[in-house]
């Protein structure tokens, strides 16, 4: 068996195991801008906060919107772009994983 083609199959696996926990981490963030955004357009007061470290600063309210807004722009072209990296390493998982096997099959038969 090929240790270059374990070796690759084993990074492209592990590249695709990041990819998954950083698209995790981008949904959770979008539900909260998604949350955050509901909250401050249920909201009928003026005066907004956001959290900046351990304390709050007053912040104006189309200001605020205007910020969470672009956020959850920026969010959703971030989820795209994983997801086009993730089944492109998918893929390439895929194909190493077919490889290997077939190099197993050929060293089993080679015995």
């Amino acid at each position: 068996m090929n240790n270059q083609a374990m070796m690759e199959f084993q990074k492209t696996h592990q590249r695709l195991q990041q990819i998954t926990v950083q698209k995790q981490s981008t949904k959770t963030e979008q539900k909260e801008v998604g949350n955050a955004l509901k909250e401050l357009e249920g909201s009928e007061d003026e005066d907004v906060y956001k959290s900046v470290g351990s304390i709050l600063i007053s912040k104006d309210f189309e200001e605020m919107k205007k910020e969470l807004e672009e956020k959850k722009e920026s969010l959703e072209v971030r989820m795209k772009s994983l997801e086009k990296r993730e089944k492109k390493l998918r893929k390439k998982v895929e194909e190493s994983q077919k490889k290997l096997r077939s190099q197993m099959q050929n060293q089993n038969m080679a015995q």
